[in-house]
């Protein structure tokens, strides 16, 4: 099994450079990535422009120059749901499917949506997601791309009300009634520890829909308060680092005969280009953080493959 990292955080380090986000990766070990748009799609960028097939270039340059390949994408950050009945969210979508797939993407991740006006019943969730995965089935046909619906609801919240995919079944619920071989499931195995979820259980259950993962760590279910609203600890931090169980999700993989690469989606540490905002001297010091994490990330990654026997170069 090969090891991949998303390229989203070193995209936020190096201002959105995309080519930077590449080398940085490479410099980290990685040889494989996850392609983020989850926030490069913003009013007036040049992913809306006529010149967003610049990005793809830039892209497949970079991977050429250092020897990394795409793996799988991240849809830009949106509601295909939302109040506008994610009419913003179809100029933002379709566009991401083409590009990952002309980068050489196999799959790319997208997360459900839901009503931002009232609780979404659980019935009503699906119906609505099930209408959008089936609008963006064309474009992944088009482009030869799998759509991989992700878990990201949280259990017994005020924050996350309306958001029912959480379980695996949650999501079998979804792609099963769709039934196309485009699309899939993408297992965020740090949302399923907040949730208190058993990984093995929920990953095998996933069977061969489980096309691809987020890895990270976290301190598993736990709420706090802040201001009236319960909130969930998704850290998105370094392996081994918390308490998530990954021995039960190597195992997961390998009974399930998983095919993709163990992906991580580590995002720690998140606060330090805010914390030296306005002292552009420390901006070094800041890339050298990232970067150190990065590395310590694909170091975590190996030492999990190889005591399972599954590490690939």
């Amino acid at each position: 099994m090969h090891l991949s990292q998303t390229n989203g955080p070193a995209l936020y380090y190096y201002g959105y450079d995309v080519k930077k986000s590449i080398e940085h990766l490479s410099k980290a070990g990685f040889k494989y990535c996850d392609v983020s748009f989850f926030s490069c799609f913003k009013k007036g960028s040049i992913y809306f422009s006529d010149e967003y097939t610049k990005v793809i270039d830039d892209y497949k340059e970079a991977m050429k120059r250092y020897n990394v390949t795409p793996v799988q994408a991240h849809e830009p950050a949106g509601n295909s749901v939302g109040d506008d009945n994610g009419e913003y969210y179809m100029k933002k979508t379709p566009r991401s499917i083409e590009m990952a797939a002309k980068i050489g993407c196999k799959s790319i991740t997208l997360h459900p949506g839901t009503a931002n006006q009232y609780v979404m019943s659980k019935d009503e969730f699906v119906e609505a997601n099930i209408r959008v995965l089936k609008k963006l089935i064309p474009y992944a046909e088009e482009y030869g791309i799998e759509l991989l619906l992700e878990n990201i609801g949280f259990i017994n919240t005020v924050q996350n009300a309306g958001w029912h995919v959480a379980t695996a079944q949650d999501l079998i619920d979804i792609v099963d009634v769709i039934n196309h071989p485009l699309v899939a499931v993408n297992w965020d195995v740090g949302h399923a520890h907040c949730n208190g979820l058993n990984e093995y259980d929920e990953m095998t259950k996933l069977g061969s829909r489980l096309r691809g993962i987020h890895v990270h760590d976290n301190l598993g279910f736990r709420h706090f308060e802040s201001n009236g609203v319960t909130l969930q600890g998704d850290m998105h931090t370094i392996p081994l680092f918390c308490n998530l169980d990954f021995d039960a999700v190597m195992k997961a993989l390998i009974d399930s005969k998983y095919e993709g690469t163990m992906n991580f989606e580590v995002d720690a540490p998140q606060r330090v280009l805010p914390f030296i905002e306005g002292r552009s001297d420390l901006l070094d010091t800041a890339i050298d953080i990232r970067l150190t994490t990065d590395m310590l990330v694909y170091k975590v990654g190996k030492l999990l493959l190889e005591k399972y026997n599954v590490f690939e170069d």
